[in-house]
């Protein structure tokens, strides 16, 4: 009995553990992925795509209305997501990654940025409309820096 009891247990947190466990999907076939051994200089800037590994967007028009965007580029791989309500579109992985990235190599601001600027400069890549009520980035550089920007109206 005891160890019919112990075996529920493993099998249970085993399971636990496998769904709260985060991991890129649908990765694009193309998309290049962050090495490892990245060295500070021009190297580094080979290796991944964009100024930074990580960017997350969130525009708020209304309590049902927004957009929202994500990247990561990590060990593991490539993952993007995009929902933009307004448009009724729901993309990720591959799909998503493709009308984004487009719009990240437009951007080129880095950690040293001032914040209006790279506030401004996302609006216009994106095509964020002038009635937004909250917009939200969340950048990791490539040099490490995890900066937080915000703008409300």
């Amino acid at each position: 009995m005891r160890i019919k009891f112990f075996m529920a247990i493993l099998f249970t947190t085993i399971a636990l553990y496998g769904c709260t466990k985060e991991k890129a999907q649908d990765m694009p076939t193309n998309a290049p992925v962050q090495q490892n051994n990245q060295q500070v200089g021009d190297t580094a800037t080979d290796q991944v795509p964009f100024n930074f590994l990580e960017f997350s967007l969130d525009v708020d028009y209304s309590a049902t209305d927004s957009y929202e965007a994500e990247y990561e580029n990590k060990k593991s791989g490539i993952a993007a997501k995009l929902q933009d309500t307004r448009n009724n579109e729901n993309l990720q992985g591959d799909a998503a990654y493709t009308k984004l990235e487009p719009l990240f190599k437009q951007l080129m601001f880095d950690s040293t940025t001032p914040n209006d600027e790279v506030i401004d400069q996302v609006i216009s890549v994106f095509h964020i409309a002038e009635d937004f009520q909250s917009i939200e980035i969340e950048v990791e550089f490539i040099d490490g820096n995890e900066k937080e920007f915000k703008r409300l109206k």
